[in-house]
């Protein structure tokens, strides 16, 4: 149809106004004070992909490994960030465009299922609900793939289901690149199951077949690259090695999460979706069983089916049953945990909510002329037009015009509504700029860097050392072995994996500058180990700044002439009743099996299994010894047995006062070993001595499958013995 010939008709012009209207306003929401939030979570990895392109002409990682994870959206954001640099408005105005398109994309497909009063409906909600325009804030792909697949299925719509050659061949190149938007895009496949029952033999067919194959061969071909190629960005990890530990983690019983998650976040609206269900039936069973039941007389654009006497509406079916088989099917996986997952099906909802209050409003309005006896087809009009904007007012969740104009000016400090963050664990949106800025300005080219938050740190500092990060969380680990130093996958940085190892590093570059940031991690005991937080509290006068979130802080530790900057002495402190004393034979025999050892076990070791011994938790233990002979040395026997995790030998290292003594290696059996070593009366102090037990990992026994305990665990100690030589 040629323009002007659209814009002849008044019905024409109309629409035109109210979607432009539609779509205006929705952009504005979008785009207000959009460089004003810090990067945060996983945006790290939309910067260093981004910027990898621009430098590489592919995501080519400072580490080495290819970011394949989301690399089309990475292509997507190089072009406004050549223009406008790599920061926050360039990274966040793709999300903002492809927000404003999935309100365009959601309303063309709206109207092309039912009508008109579907499609606005659901640009209407796509383009005010909270959800939407946070998401569409975003610097992560989560909006650009939703607006991907909800076009993708459009096309798909239009060249399958509607036989228009030129959107088949369309579909077909959106359904390749969508995955690479993000992985999970390959469930558009299932569009081609739901199309056999509206085909059904014609399925078969070349011009259906051919496509089918096309997308199924290079949908194996990225699952494959991502299962066995992917150095980096993995969503989830196997936990262990081998086949079936992998099959473990893609596929499992499916979990009721996300349509809990949705009816929290939209109760009314989810109801009227199941409900649709019903409305499906009964649809159905009028347009089968009423003879004057025409399926012209409703004013939708529904493909029906017959098989047999029974006649149904394959559009309706057809959004229904996409957005409850892709939310099954993302559901096999450990994938479920987060609302942000399901986020890209929402247009399908939307849409499935829309054609259900609009059957709805229909039937009622069925009923209402019927006993009013009104014959007038205007009057019909508008009595369903009533009806159904009254029915929509009603039902609608999520669109709060105060919560939604107050986004974009919402502080770091802010509590956030955590249906609407991007982690429903995250109540604040931490802030990485402030005390990277200052680092970047501030830091000279041989000081040295840590961070608790290795994604979001260096796009503002400009480069990073170390990350801070003694977490072992069983699904996310981005880092990896090299000759026995754990780095980090991203920037190829080491990790600091144990307190013992960021005391060291202080203490190691006394002639350095040293640059320490922090984000929530800091706070948060299964990022990092609560004992850096307490030394990081001791040392509060090198703190430098608190960032705009109340949290993230900046600690800067000048280069000096002492031999070292912490001592362990003034990290572990001890009362008398926590200090283990050698009695009169100059003797020391502890139980780690006596529930009365418990209180000398102050740091680093679980609760006493009575008559079993005591685990070591976490990877550094601490006793604390009173031995007033320096001039006498000592015979420390310990009886112990690992933790295996049966890709690595565990080690233990034993300090005194931060001077090692020891550095035993366990053999792969399972038994208890007895350490001897000997104690040199020369490291000891008078009064407070500090036995320090440093392991090279610490795992739990749910990961490694032998129970279902959680506990993060590394020795088993039985007893140690100390006697004077």
């Amino acid at each position: 149809m040629k323009i002007r010939e659209y814009f002849s008709k008044t019905s024409n012009i109309i629409t035109f106004f109210f979607l432009l209207l539609i779509c205006v306003l929705g952009f504005v929401l979008r785009i207000r004070n959009l460089d004003y939030l810090s990067l945060w979570g996983d945006d790290g990895h939309t910067f260093i992909g981004t910027v990898s392109i621009l430098k590489h002409g592919y995501p080519l990682l400072p580490s080495g490994h290819i970011l394949w994870h989301g690399i089309f959206d990475y292509y997507l954001k190089a072009l406004p960030a050549l223009f406008f640099g790599a920061g926050e408005f360039s990274l966040r105005i793709v999300s903002v465009l492809c927000g404003t398109g999935t309100i365009l994309a959601t309303y063309f497909f709206g109207k092309e299922l039912a009508n008109k009063f579907v499609g606005f409906l659901s640009a209407f909600i796509i383009a005010f609900s909270t959800w939407y325009v946070q998401f569409s804030r975003e610097a992560r792909y989560y909006q650009d793939y939703q607006f991907f697949y909800i076009l993708t299925f459009l096309f798909f719509y239009l060249g399958f289901v509607k036989d228009r050659k030129p959107y088949r061949v369309i579909s077909v190149i959106f359904m390749v690149l969508t995955p690479l938007v993000h992985g999970v895009g390959i469930v558009l496949i299932l569009l081609f199951i739901l199309l056999i029952f509206y085909k059904g033999k014609k399925f078969f067919k070349k011009e259906i077949i051919i496509p089918f194959i096309i997308v199924f061969v290079l949908d194996a071909a990225q699952i494959i690259n991502q299962v066995f190629f992917w150095k980096v960005g993995r969503s989830f990890y196997a936990e262990g090695t081998g086949m079936r530990a992998m099959i473990d983690a893609y596929f499992q019983m499916p979990d009721p999460y996300y349509f809990n998650a949705i009816r929290a976040m939209f109760p009314r609206m989810f109801y009227v979706f199941i409900a649709g269900i019903l409305f499906f039936i009964v649809f159905t069973i009028i347009i089968s069983v009423k003879k004057h039941a025409a399926e012209d007389n409703y004013p939708i654009k529904e493909n029906y089916i017959k098989w047999g006497r029974l006649k149904w509406p394959y559009n309706y079916f057809l959004i229904l049953s996409n957005f409850i088989l892709v939310t099954i099917f993302i559901s096999l996986g450990k994938m479920y945990g987060q609302q942000r997952y399901v986020y890209f099906l929402m247009p399908v909802f939307i849409i499935g909510f829309s054609y259900s209050i609009f059957l709805f409003s229909l039937f009622l309005k069925k009923i209402i002329t019927k006993l009013t006896k009104v014959k007038s087809l205007k009057v019909h009009a508008v009595i369903l037009i009533v009806i159904f904007i009254f029915s929509s007012a009603a039902l609608i969740n999520g669109i709060n015009p105060r919560e939604v104009l107050s986004l974009p000016y919402k502080a770091h400090n802010e509590k956030i509504n955590n249906f609407y963050s991007i982690s429903n664990s995250w109540s604040v949106h931490w802030d990485a700029a402030t005390a990277g800025k200052y680092v970047a300005a501030n830091a000279l080219e041989d000081d040295i860097i840590i961070t608790t938050d290795i994604y979001n740190s260096p796009p503002y500092t400009g480069r990073v050392d170390y990350w801070l990060w003694t977490g072992n969380l069983a699904s996310w680990a981005p880092y990896h072995n090299e000759n026995g130093r754990i780095i980090d996958d991203t920037y190829g940085v080491e990790v600091l994996r144990n307190p013992m190892a960021f005391i060291s590093l202080l203490n190691e570059n006394t002639g350095k500058n040293i640059w320490v940031l922090t984000s929530r991690s800091l706070f948060t005991k299964e990022h990092v180990d609560p004992l850096i937080l307490n030394i990081l509290e001791g040392l509060s006068r090198f703190q430098v700044l608190t960032a705009r979130d109340d949290t993230s802080r900046l600690y800067f530790f000048p280069a000096t002439s002492r031999e070292g900057r912490i001592l362990l002495s003034d990290i572990f402190k001890s009362e008398n009743s926590h200090i283990i004393n050698l009695n009169e034979d100059g003797k020391i025999f502890f139980d780690f099996t006596n529930k009365a050892a418990e209180k000398y076990l102050v740091y680093g070791f679980s609760h006493v299994e009575e008559n079993n011994g005591t685990w070591a938790t976490g990877q550094i233990s601490v006793l604390f010894l009173n031995i007033d002979d320096k001039d006498a040395d000592y015979k420390i026997s310990i009886n112990s047995k690992p933790l295996d995790n049966g890709k690595n030998r565990q080690r233990m290292s034993i300090r005194i006062n931060d001077e090692k003594i020891s550095d035993y290696k366990y053999d792969n059996i399972s038994e208890f070993k007895r350490i001897e070593l000997i104690l040199k009366g020369e490291l000891l102090k008078e009064g407070l001595n500090i036995l320090t037990f440093d392991y090279k990992y610490s795992t739990t026994p749910e990961e490694l499958g032998i129970s279902n305990d959680s506990r993060t665990l590394s020795v088993f100690f039985k007893s140690m013995e100390i006697e004077k030589l």
